[in-house]
């Protein structure tokens, strides 16, 4: 067992004006059980993990984070190379974090008072507390404690790292690590913790339905094969509350000894303090892309069997990640101690079944549904070779629509909250034969015509890529703020085409200043109107 000491030292920012990089390298001493960092430094052989941080979020958007950890001459257990890891990150990256959570923070809570917060803290504590007791029972006979012991070394890391290099202005509690990588669980387990606080529908228009929905956290996804199986795109945007508009986008490199490991590789989209995307989206050099849309969960009865005795998503998504080699195989590591909590689509897209020019082979698309006490998955390739996969916050398998209540709500609010008849449903399903490259693939992804295309209803929320500030009647910052395209060819090397913030395509750009929204928005930039951005592994 590691006794984990932090020895401070000085972090170096290099950059002036709209950019600036940091890079480092942390040390393991095995005679005094701790970690040190030396920045400015990427020492390769001697170092557990070493990594650089890119911070251009005023530049571009984006940050980039590359780690490196455990390809030195020196062997290290897998849970050393896991919570160096952490630890770099959590050095690197400390005040965005600080940005982030501040941001974050109140789109939960009014205070760290709330009686919503105090629950908060309680259920993840004792989610925690479980964690950690399983772990230790049993990692000796179950690869996938052993692999989730592995990835919370690295959320250990991650709080000792901020904790030992914190920023000038403000250190968090450890409990907020939990709040930030908990921040898709949170989106259900708010109404879980606080029944009364669950939406009343049957009192809302269809517009402040929809609304409110969006809110909870949305996504477009697409994947789309060319009609002679000449390429296979991936893309995914974003649907959140502005305020999370910090972004990172994270590329790790972690050499796991543990045969059980599907994927050393991993490059995705993230923020500030998160060990996962939330979005979700995942390449990794196990073959595998994943991609993830939120569903609404209107039976509420369903919350009661939400308990802290299982694993959250994020932490469900990270182990899948880590293990599977096929869809199937990350349907069976997702699927166990199902907390009930952000409850989703995922998409894996698996490119070694993958043959250009000729098929589609079974197993090359698996999709998952989750929703309390249950977890839908299937080898849904079929329906892909006819063109296209989209998905747009409605349950595909049709348990998993009845038991969340869609049939009653669509009957009393309409077709537009079904699944064949949503407007992003409908939209996809004209729009996605225009697809035919990189540039028609990031354009639908970003399509908002609301106020010309008959199936928006003149609604900025009813498109692939929503914009909630330009409502007419009831404006607020949220909708889509980011897009993530990749190819069967960019895939093979971890590479995407990612943008951020709302869409400026035919419409205004998003300026904070100018719409006066009172959401907090630390370190973004004011005027979102950038471009593409090649994301790719430099380390």
């Amino acid at each position: 067992m590691f006794v984990f000491v932090a020895i401070v030292a000085f972090l170096v920012r290099e950059g002036s004006g709209q950019s600036s990089s940091i890079n480092g390298t942390v040390y393991y001493n095995s005679k005094g059980h701790y970690f040190t960092l030396k920045s400015g430094v990427l020492d390769k052989e001697n170092g557990v993990a070493y990594g650089t941080f890119e911070d251009s979020i005023m530049k571009n958007g984006w940050g980039e984070l590359n780690i490196v950890s455990g390809t030195g001459s020196k062997q290290y257990d897998d849970k050393t190379i896991m919570f160096a890891a952490g630890y770099l990150e959590g050095a690197l990256t400390a005040k965005r974090i600080n940005d982030h959570y501040q941001n974050v923070f109140g789109i939960f809570f009014k205070s760290n008072q709330s009686a919503l917060y105090n629950k908060v803290i309680n259920f993840f504590q004792k989610q925690d507390d479980w964690m950690r007791t399983m772990i230790s029972r049993n990692s000796g006979n179950s690869s996938l404690w052993r692999q989730m012991g592995n990835i919370l070394a690295q959320y250990d890391g991650l709080v000792s790292g901020y904790q030992a290099h914190p920023p000038k202005d403000k250190v968090l509690p450890h409990w907020a690590f939990q709040i930030l990588n908990g921040v898709g669980d949170l989106l259900d387990l708010k109404h879980a913790l606080q029944p009364e606080q669950v939406p009343d529908w049957n009192h809302m228009t269809e517009q402040e339905i929809t609304r409110k929905i969006f809110m909870k956290g949305h996504c477009s996804a697409l994947i789309k094969v060319l009609p002679g199986f000449e390429n296979i795109f991936a893309s995914h945007a974003s649907w959140f509350a502005y305020a999370a508009m910090v972004r990172i986008y994270k590329h790790y490199y972690f050499d796991l000894k543990d045969s059980t490991t599907g994927a050393t590789k991993t490059s995705f989209s993230s923020y500030p303090g998160f060990l996962e995307s939330l979005d979700d989206f995942y390449i990794m050099n196990s073959g595998l892309i994943l991609l993830q849309t939120t569903n609404n969960v209107f039976n509420t009865s369903l919350y009661q069997y939400v308990q802290p005795q299982s694993l959250l998503a994020w932490q469900r998504v990270r182990l899948a990640n880590l293990m599977a080699k096929t869809g199937d195989e990350w349907a069976a590591v997702f699927e166990q101690y199902n907390s009930g909590t952000y409850n989703n689509q995922y998409m894996i897209l698996d490119l070694k079944r993958v043959e250009l020019n000729k098929t589609l082979h079974d197993g090359a698309l698996w999709v998952v549904e989750q929703i309390p006490t249950y977890v839908a998955s299937g080898d849904q390739t079929a329906l892909l070779r006819l063109g296209y996969w989209p998905s747009y916050n409605v349950p595909f398998y049709e348990k998993v629509y009845n038991m969340s209540g869609y049939p009653q709500f669509v009957e009393k609010h309409g077709e537009s909250f079904s699944y064949q008849l949503a407007p992003r449903a409908k939209i996809f399903r004209r729009d996605q034969a225009t697809v035919h490259d990189m540039d028609t693939m990031k354009y639908i992804m970003r399509y908002n015509d609301y106020k010309h295309d008959p199936y928006a209803f003149n609604n900025p929320d009813n498109a692939i890529c929503a914009r909630g500030d330009l409502d007419s009647t009831n404006p607020s910052a949220d909708g889509c703020y980011d897009a993530k395209v990749t190819d069967y060819f960019m895939a093979q090397s971890l590479v995407s085409s990612s943008i951020s913030g709302p869409t400026a395509q035919g419409l205004p750009p998003f300026h904070w200043s100018q719409y006066k929204f009172p959401d907090s928005h630390v370190g973004m930039a004011d005027l979102f109107n950038f471009d593409f951005v090649t994301m790719k592994p430099k380390l």
